[in-house]
């Protein structure tokens, strides 16, 4: 019999595997409720959904689901556990930009926490990978190269999307990150340039790693790269063309048009995942 982690709090009341499982699935439970509650962002409860799936898969498949023989450990497991529920609720009225940062974060103290219950530590780089990947906040990688090289970035892509243009038989005439054509002109601006794209799609590319072959990832990456710059040019070079129709030019410029993009980009990626693994 496992001793008491605590005086009010017997560790045979979770002797098992089920238990150790119900609490990863509360775990999840409440990182997604609090995106939901928090930011309100479906694409990111979706995602995160994925990968919490991901990461049960690949616990399940190493079968290290039992709880571990070390009670100090075990404590502090609880105690990391007990903590994050204590933090949860009080996201709801805190400052947004906080309650943000936290939930996004949530995942890497839950699954210490869960770690240390089930004190397994050797061979998770693969789960901590999912687990980091999940943590990691949209805007760090557009604003890493938006700092580093985002000049460079928005000249290049006006200028490739001009020559498409100019292939195609349009007037126009590039300066820097301006297209001028005889209808109008487009400034093309970081957001344009497909760098929150591209993080989304590395992203994913961790995530249909996972679910076939790891040694896939650095090939994914690669892709990621290639299918964010290609659309970015491409959707440019769209807004470019239409920037005298003020409608189509918003539709391509506002939300639907990125979705499209977005969706776009997610199957050809899922399609060199998957398809190509015999998925």
């Amino acid at each position: 019999m496992l001793k008491s982690l605590l005086p009010w709090f017997s560790v045979s009341m979770l002797a098992g595997s089920r238990p150790l499982w119900l609490v990863g699935l509360g775990l999840m439970g409440l990182h997604l409720a609090l995106i939901a509650a928090v930011t309100g962002n479906l694409d990111q409860g979706v995602l995160s959904l994925l990968f919490w799936a991901a990461i049960a898969t690949q616990v399940r498949q190493q079968g290290g689901y039992h709880l571990g023989r070390s009670p100090s450990v075990q404590r502090l497991g609880v105690v990391a556990i007990g903590l994050i529920g204590l933090a949860a609720w009080p996201l709801l009225s805190s400052d947004p930009a906080i309650a943000r940062a936290v939930v996004r974060l949530l995942p890497l103290g839950a699954w210490a926490g869960w770690c240390l219950l089930g004190r397994r530590w050797r061979g998770q780089g693969p789960i901590w990978a999912l687990v980091v990947a999940m943590s990691v906040p949209p805007r760090a990688l557009p604003l890493l190269l938006e700092t580093v090289l985002g000049g460079q970035i928005c000249t290049t892509t006006a200028a490739i999307a001009a020559f498409g243009l100019h292939y195609l038989g349009f007037e126009v005439v590039q300066t820097g990150s301006l297209i001028q054509l005889p209808t109008g002109t487009v400034n093309v601006e970081f957001a344009c340039t497909g760098a929150a794209l591209l993080g989304l799609l590395l992203q994913v590319s961790i995530l249909l790693a996972a679910l076939t072959h790891w040694y896939l990832l650095p090939a994914l990456g690669w892709w990621s790269a290639a299918i964010a710059a290609l659309l970015s040019v491409v959707r440019v070079a769209i807004m470019a063309a239409v920037v005298g129709d003020e409608t189509a030019f918003q539709f391509w410029h506002g939300p639907s048009g990125g979705q499209i993009f977005t969706l776009v980009a997610l199957a050809v990626l899922s399609y060199r995942g998957l398809g190509r693994s015999g998925r």
